[in-house]
């Protein structure tokens, strides 16, 4: 088991939001934190580094939006564009994840979990953020 805190903040960028995820200190689970409007690229590049250095994270996992072929659409080209700024900007590594799918995978989780809570009205966004931390957890662990 390893001692060393390793936490990681997943990033989903929207047009009009920006989805934030954070993981617990084992790097093993992804939960969904927080959805913040987005501003312009250096204000939203400055909320994203406030918030992982809040959390102490050691690494920012922004979704990159590949089309369902695998190529780079122009939200992909903006998501890679905002996560070399976001590296411009901070001594934390950045990655991109591939989030294909994500923000329907969480639909189908909020719209599963609705009649029992009341996350029918939240933003996907900082479920979509969670899914593709998740993803990228859940492929670093596999080893």
């Amino acid at each position: 088991m390893n001692d060393i805190s390793q936490v990681f903040i997943g990033v989903d960028l929207g047009d009009k939001r920006i989805g934030l995820s954070k993981s617990d200190p084992s790097g093993l689970i992804a939960s969904p934190v927080k959805t913040i409007p987005t501003v312009n690229v250096n204000t939203d590049i400055q909320n994203v580094v406030t918030f992982a250095t809040e959390c102490d994270a050691q690494k920012i996992i922004i979704g990159l939006p590949l089309l369902m072929s695998g190529e780079k659409g122009s939200q992909a080209n903006k998501a890679t564009k905002f996560a070399e700024l976001l590296s411009e900007n901070t001594s934390i590594t950045v990655e991109a994840e591939d989030e294909r799918l994500s923000s329907v995978e969480a639909e189908n989780i909020l719209n599963f979990n609705h009649k029992k809570s009341r996350l029918k009205n939240k933003p996907l966004d900082s479920y979509a953020a969670a899914i593709i931390l998740q993803r990228y957890l859940d492929r670093l662990n596999k080893g």
